[in-house]
């Protein structure tokens, strides 16, 4: 993906000992990075590096008091994938031979022309950007899993506002053909009856890339104009160049149509001008809070219900004329009049979740707004109730719920599946995390998260390349930096999302390696600030990896498994676990042993 400027987003290291040509370079450099940091000698050079990280490296490889080529040894040494730029004069040939044998990313000639450094510099930063952003596709899928997994009616629009793609679910509300709709402009679905104005914010944000929230209203192909709570997000998939934009919308027609009914009834009321404006506000309160509707007494009798109420709770018309309201809310029946009565003129709302039985005995969940309706005496003339019945979404949520188990669950599959050993691994991790966290008085639910998120410990493994990942034997040093980078990259797959499967499988992924005494990785965290899913699985992580044959080793005898993990109490684990788990050990052993055979 082209950028303007890359540079721009970059931050440089420059390191030059003469001071003629840094007051050069340095004015020229400065305002076309993000933070330029300037050295004038190695030490000074290897400081910065070490504290700040910078994106890029340019060094001068002719300066008399520092090697710049042996510097620029030293930074590739420590970071591998760091691009390096070397200042140098074609005509020292020694030098030149030590560049390319440096693994150098470009090399700027001398005497040095502004517009090639620049140049230089803005070729290497966008070979960087490419190789980063293809680091993170699986960024990518992340984020139209998530999306995909909260909203269920979906519009896919270019950067130009031209349809791409349409859901289903959309595709059956809207009831159009999907050939008609593609490659149509999305402002021609739009109604345009109360003007075309109200809309600019939404194509505005299209053209600034941006992404938007708001109202629309689409008309269906029957002429039904449809009203819909409308998300935009700006999805930038690094397989394409094309920039795409994500509608996620909720489809809120019949809540709108609702509300004018209402309205419309307030209108025939029999009721005084006075009255009318008094209550005016109240009403539209009402309006605004809920869908169903039970006007009931301040005892609690039913006056009046619509058919929603009726529908939601399987009652007949008229059918609740007259009955107590409190009843069919059961033992939740008399702590909500309690409420109610302690209530005075001006607390406008009451919100309860309530369960109310229906006609056929069936339970209902509702998520209910009460309104008092008082009298200009401040006595109260009536109670609007206005419900939401959540019972399918509660189930629904259930099922989500389960279905991103079974997703974590096949993630972490997939991650193991190049290595069948590995697969049944973290079978066998998430196990025992669910037997130590019990053990550990973490609260069920807890318990039940750990056990999902668990084999989710090593899924940033799948961007580990095969030669490494399957290698029979041990792991050079550079191999083994390449494979510790599996924490960091598992815990970037599941990105900043705040679902709480997926925040606990971040903190799995990027602390099971950590050390109790801080000399673990990726982020070198100690003690407890390590979080405790974390030091649990490091537990159960290495009892297994230790305990079991791998490509690479035999497995240990017990008694060495149980000494190694005794001589790390306090160095790679936590003391309070690990003691729970060796008093326990004949739990793990027995899992061990039941599910090496069926794993």
């Amino acid at each position: 993906m082209e950028i303007e400027n890359p540079l721009s987003e970059y931050t440089l290291l420059y390191v030059e000992n003469e001071k003629e040509i840094r007051t050069y370079i340095t004015p020229f450099l400065a305002p076309r990075v993000k933070t330029l940091w300037v050295a004038k000698n190695r030490k000074m050079a290897l400081r910065i590096f070490e504290k700040y990280q910078p994106d890029i490296v340019l060094v001068d490889a002719d300066m008399p008091k520092t090697d710049g080529v042996a510097l620029a040894k030293i930074i590739r040494s420590e970071n591998s994938e760091i691009p390096i730029v070397i200042m140098a004069s074609y005509s020292n040939r020694h030098t030149l031979v030590d560049v390319v044998e440096s693994r150098i990313d470009a090399v700027v000639p001398k005497p040095l022309k502004g517009v090639q450094l620049l140049r230089t510099l803005e070729d290497v930063a966008r070979n960087d950007f490419s190789r980063r952003a293809r680091s993170k596709v699986h960024a990518t899928l992340a984020q139209h899993y998530l999306a995909i997994e909260e909203e269920g009616l979906i519009i896919y629009l270019d950067a130009k506002g031209i349809i791409r793609q349409i859901n289903e679910a959309m595709i059956l509300l809207l009831n159009y053909p999907i050939d008609i709709l593609l490659g149509e402009p999305f402002e021609d679905l739009l109604d345009r009856d109360d003007g075309f104005n109200r809309y600019l914010s939404l194509f505005k944000a299209i053209e600034q890339r941006r992404s938007w929230h708001g109202e629309i209203e689409i008309m269906a192909q029957n002429d039904m104009k449809m009203t819909f709570k409308a998300t935009m997000i700006p999805i930038r998939d690094i397989e394409s160049p094309n920039l795409q934009f994500m509608l996620l919308l909720e489809d809120i027609t019949e809540l709108v149509n609702y509300r004018m009914l209402l309205k419309s009834e307030l209108d025939e009321t029999q009721k005084t001008l006075e009255e009318k404006l008094h209550f005016l506000k109240q009403y539209q309160n009402a309006i605004n809070e809920g869908t169903a509707i039970c006007r009931f007494d301040e005892e609690g009798t039913i006056l009046k219900t619509d058919s929603r109420f009726d529908v939601m709770f399987g009652f007949n018309r008229n059918e609740l004329s007259r009955r107590s309201f409190y009843e069919l809310c059961g033992e939740r029946g008399p702590i909500l009049k309690s409420k109610i009565d302690c209530a005075h003129e001006g607390d406008n709302l009451l919100k309860f979740r309530i369960r109310c039985m229906d006609g056929a005995g069936r339970e209902h969940i509702s998520d209910s707004v009460f309104i008092p309706i008082y009298r200009k005496n401040g006595r109260i003339e009536e109670i609007i109730s206005m419900h939401n019945d959540i019972t399918e979404l509660v189930s629904l949520n259930e099922e989500i719920k389960n279905t991103q188990k079974e997703l974590l669950y096949i993630l972490g599959e997939v991650a193991e599946s190049r290595s069948e050993e590995m697969g049944y691994h973290v079978k066998r991790v998430a196990e025992y995390s669910r037997i130590l966290g019990r053990l550990a008085s973490l609260s069920e639910e807890d318990v039940e998260m750990l056990g999902i998120v668990a084999p989710m410990h090593d899924v940033g493994k799948i961007a580990i390349p095969d030669a490494i990942l399957l290698k029979h034997g041990n792991l050079t040093e550079e191999e083994r930096e390449i494979m510790n980078k599996h924490a960091l990259i598992g815990g970037e797959l599941f990105g900043k999302s705040e679902h709480p499967f997926m925040k606990a499988a971040r903190i799995v992924a990027m602390e099971h390696h950590e050390n109790y005494d801080g000399t673990g990785y990726p982020l070198g965290k100690r003690g407890t600030d390590i979080h405790i899913f974390g030091r649990i699985v490091a537990i159960a992580d290495v009892f297994d990896a230790l305990s079991m044959d791998r490509v690479y080793k035999k497995k240990w005898p017990l008694d060495e498994v149980i000494a190694f993990m005794k001589e790390q109490r306090g160095k790679k684990f936590d003391p309070y676990l690990i003691d729970i788990f060796l008093e326990n050990l004949d739990l793990f052993l027995q899992v061990r042993e039941k599910q090496k055979d069926i794993f």
